[in-house]
């Protein structure tokens, strides 16, 4: 009779640990496409860290150091449950997210922190979540830094950018062909490349890419413009069967680490590594100018038509675009300050 007991007893704790009150410990598995020298891989680390204290330690992190796909297969990746988590940025794929891709608009975006705020409160109060990742589990949406125009030579109005080659990539094809400028699409890490033959004679990046990506040396001049002059967004998903299967308590941890809180930390560290990037162009003697009101207001006109282009897209897609477009800016005026 004690045997059967004790035996009931552990079946009891056996059905606690695996349906919630006491999470069976797991390892999630997250794929990472950027070398570990990236400043990403560090701050996925901090965020592996923070599911762990939100978790009681029943959850870890385990972010791969190989890459299991090129960056425009990350998505599936997760979708797939080949890993359980995934990152990546929707450009890559075009067509698959249209509506957050707004988000690489022009002069939208402050910094990195407040803007991945804005961003994930404005999808989310739309109802865009389960319209664009409903295959997977949506934990984390963020944004780069503000866009800067990094140069060899001096870059002050448009008529400095007439006929220069750029290296871009995403959305800032179009937009560096409507300010006049030749793009040039490569990966980012070919950055250093293009620069270092004449290939191109500028780029389009946020600030951590000066020090990411070893271009200190290489652009000597910096145009900063305001909300940047053009933002990437980026996603964090998990597999859905991974979601499933974890315990009530497990996934309110990866809650109160994701959704808004998730998005600004993340937000937060890639503005950290922005002004790593910027204090190394100012150590090397590069030159820092922000764009002045009046020129500033050329550039504006000249890339509205980039909006306009943008909303047609989502309209297609059989939103209503101009008002999503202005919910996002009122999210940026009510977030981003």
């Amino acid at each position: 009779m004690a045997s059967l007991v004790r035996g009931t007893v552990w079946i009891g704790l056996l059905l606690l640990v695996t349906r919630g009150g006491l999470a069976a410990e797991r390892t999630l598995r997250m794929a990472n496409w950027v070398p570990p020298v990236h400043h990403m891989t560090q701050t996925l680390e901090n965020w592996a860290a923070e599911v762990r204290k939100a978790s009681g330690g029943t959850l870890d992190v385990e972010i791969l150091k190989a890459p299991l796909a090129k960056p425009p297969g990350q998505y599936d990746l997760a979708r797939n449950g080949v890993v359980d988590l995934a990152w990546g940025v929707p450009a890559y794929t075009p067509g698959r997210f249209p509506v957050i891709r707004l988000l690489e608009l022009p002069f939208l975006s402050p910094n990195a922190e407040l803007g991945s705020l804005a961003l994930w409160h404005w999808y989310e109060r739309n109802g865009l979540i389960d319209k664009e990742f409903g295959d997977t589990k949506l934990i984390a949406l963020w944004v780069h830094g503000p866009g800067v125009l990094h140069t060899k030579t001096p870059v002050s109005t448009l008529a400095d950018l007439q006929g220069m080659k750029l290296r871009v990539g995403g959305g800032g094809v179009a937009l560096a062909a409507k300010l006049g400028a030749v793009p040039v699409a490569l990966p980012a890490t070919e950055a250093h490349e293009s620069l270092q033959r004449g290939i191109t004679s500028g780029t389009l990046f946020p600030w951590e890419a000066i020090k990411g990506f070893r271009l200190a040396e290489l652009v000597r001049y910096h145009l900063e413009v305001p909300g940047g002059l053009y933002t990437t967004p980026f996603y964090l998903v998990m597999n859905r069967r991974s979601w499933d299967s974890l315990s009530p308590a497990q996934q309110e941890a990866l809650r109160k680490v994701g959704g808004a809180w998730g998005s600004r930390f993340i937000g937060k560290h890639w503005d950290m590594a922005d002004l790593a990037g910027k204090q190394l162009a100012q150590a090397n003697g590069n030159t820092i100018r922000t764009i002045d009101a009046a020129e500033l207001a050329r550039w504006r006109q000249r890339l509205q038509p980039l909006f306009d282009e943008w909303v047609a897209q989502i309209n297609k897609a059989g939103y209503d675009g101009q008002a999503l477009l202005a919910d996002l800016e009122a999210a940026m005026r009510e977030y981003a300050h």
